[in-house]
């Protein structure tokens, strides 16, 4: 079988390695059929992140089943289409049993695919095949009546959205919620299409992006597009920052309104970060930071994408083949899906 490597800055390279085997109880072997490239991707390549060279690329995949474990021959069938949450968790260790899985302690912190400190041991999903630990935990099945295409990114970048937003709607009757964009290009388009489309808030998606801010608009999205980011003149109950930038990310906690919610999906590399300390604290701000819960995100958003009430194949900008990933995988695009 074959993989595709980062072997360094802005360079990816095919690597041939015998194919994968079972080797104990509670595994599969998975063929990824749809890969998306996460928001955070491109900047690894740029080495722009503190992730290193080498590991092999790709953890947002959807794909169908090989092979399964004995045990599990009566559970799984060959074929069966499964999303794959991107972060490796047993199911049973104390964690995953508080609903943190992306903690799992049964495996090195953070583990997961397609990125340091898991890809070496657990691959990546621009593969041939992936072999998926802990199966019943990890696996989840999709309805062959919903395109692969459309939730190859669910594991992540989809699933940021219960973290963003989803999950704070029952706080809030009616709230007004800003979605802030940027960096995490994706990530904020899929926000605000949820938001717009389950009609669970009044939301406004704000850029300094024209192609996103085109592509959001074009989905009904109420938009706003910036040169820069200006001062903020009205005030939110739910901001959603993805502007991984910083004029982005003071505009977002500016705009909060009293005993609103911040929350974020950005990703600064330092420990050092300034925030209005004071006036959050003074209208009473709930701040949100932290890694995606993958597999619980999966689970909160299933029932909107089954139901067609969410569609998130519509921020799907560019498809490419397995065979061209390795130069697909270097160019711009707000969302790009490799496919077989």
């Amino acid at each position: 079988m074959r993989r595709l490597m980062f072997r360094k800055k802005g360079i990816l390279e095919w690597e041939e390695m015998e194919p994968l085997a079972i080797t104990g109880e509670n595994q599969v072997i998975v063929e990824p059929i749809t890969i998306a490239r996460c928001d955070l991707d491109l900047p690894i390549l740029r080495g722009e992140t503190l992730f290193r060279a080498p590991f092999p690329v790709g953890h947002e995949f959807v794909g169908k089943i090989k092979s399964v474990s004995e045990d599990l021959a009566n559970v799984y069938s060959v074929g069966t289409t499964v999303a794959v949450p991107f972060q490796i968790s047993c199911g049973s260790c104390p964690a995953c049993l508080n609903h943190h899985a992306n903690s799992c302690e049964s495996v090195p912190y953070t583990s997961g695919y397609g990125m340091p400190p898991g890809a070496n041991s657990f691959g990546g999903a621009i593969a041939d095949e992936i072999k998926i630990p802990f199966a019943k935990q990890m696996l989840f099945e999709v309805d062959k009546k919903i395109d692969p295409v459309g939730i190859a990114s669910f594991s992540d970048n989809i699933s940021e959205v219960w973290k963003l937003a989803g999950r704070f709607l029952v706080q809030k009757k009616d709230p007004k919620v800003l979605v802030v964009g940027g960096h995490a290009g994706s990530i904020g388009l899929y926000t605000a299409l949820f938001l717009h489309q389950t009609k669970k808030a009044e939301v406004l998606y704000v850029d300094t992006d024209t192609t996103k801010i085109q592509l959001a608009e074009s989905l009904g999205i109420p938009v706003e597009h910036f040169n820069i980011f200006p001062k903020p003149t009205k005030k939110y109950d739910l901001v959603c920052d993805a502007s991984a930038n910083k004029q982005g990310w003071d505009f977002a906690v500016r705009s909060l309104g009293r005993n609103a919610i911040f929350s974020s999906a950005s990703i600064f590399w330092t420990n050092q970060w300034e925030i209005p300390y004071l006036e959050m604290y003074n209208q009473g701000v709930e701040i949100h930071l932290g890694r995606v819960e993958s597999k619980d995100s999966m689970e909160a958003l299933y029932p909107y994408i089954q139901s067609g009430t969410f569609t998130p194949g519509k921020i799907v900008t560019r498809t490419a083949n397995f065979k061209d990933a390795k130069e697909a995988w270097l160019e711009e695009s707000i969302k790009l899906v490799i496919t077989k």
